[in-house]
């Protein structure tokens, strides 16, 4: 599961968006994991998408067994399922977390999702203002310095904006976007030029992003939300953000 594409992951999460937006995620200071009389499982060996039991895991964001970096983090509910942080599906749209090193960026969401060439710098200043910048998104929470989880680094929030969408039952396409598809960061899974994500679910959807440097490595924790989503999934949401730890 390793070493898993997002086209296999990020293709099925491209779901339709239902409703009006619901408030902001905010992660709250780290808190002790609740419940860790259990083993602590990795969810890159559970299978991709797939509904995983309430348990304490990890993840290797930066996929390189060689470094000791790893993301520690606890679900407490039914109804989440594997993912690089862990998502859950609610009708037309979808919750989630993604936890990853990030690369690089498409060259514009809709339009050009060939990776930005050159790459983008490795400072988190860097991806920040590349996040920033990336067309055509909106940012509705400007970048701020922010310490959480016990590293310093940046927050900000981008929202999808008012793009003409195409339905196909649960598949939703962006129109005007190349392929239909709108996509955004390259992460350590994404392996052919044009990968990225690209779990988008209509106007509305909103990625809140945490960018730290954690000892030399900068590290994304991203919660994700189409619009409309039920309140109790993003309470669920940010109980996982509460409990993370990160192991440099």
């Amino acid at each position: 599961m390793k070493n898993c594409a997002s086209g296999v992951l990020i293709g099925i999460l491209s779901l339709t968006a239902c409703g009006t937006g619901a408030d902001s995620t905010t992660a709250a200071p780290p808190s002790v994991l609740a419940d860790q009389t259990g083993e602590i499982q990795d969810m890159w060996d559970k299978p991709p998408l797939e509904p995983v039991e309430p348990g304490t895991y990890f993840l290797d964001p930066d996929l390189d067994p060689s470094t000791p970096l790893r993301v520690v983090y606890h679900i407490e509910s039914d109804g989440w399922s594997m993912w690089a942080g862990a998502v859950k599906f609610s009708g037309d749209g979808h919750v989630g977390m993604s936890i990853t090193t990030v690369d690089n960026l498409v060259t514009d969401g809709c339009t050009d999702h060939n990776h930005a060439d050159p790459p983008i710098g490795t400072s988190v200043d860097a991806l920040v203002n590349a996040l920033a910048n990336l067309a055509p998104f909106e940012v509705t929470s400007a970048p701020d310095d922010v310490t959480v989880y016990g590293y310093s680094g940046k927050h900000l929030q981008l929202t999808v904006p008012d793009l003409a969408i195409e339905r196909d039952g649960a598949e939703v396409r962006f129109s005007e976007c190349r392929a239909g598809q709108l996509k955004s960061w390259v992460a350590p899974f994404d392996t052919s030029p044009s990968d990225a994500f690209y779990g988008y679910t209509g106007p509305g959807y909103t990625e809140e992003f945490w960018i730290l440097d954690v000892e030399g490595t900068r590290l994304m924790i991203a919660a994700e939300r189409s619009a409309g989503s039920l309140e109790e999934n993003v309470e669920e949401l940010q109980a996982i953000l509460d409990s993370i730890r990160i192991e440099p």
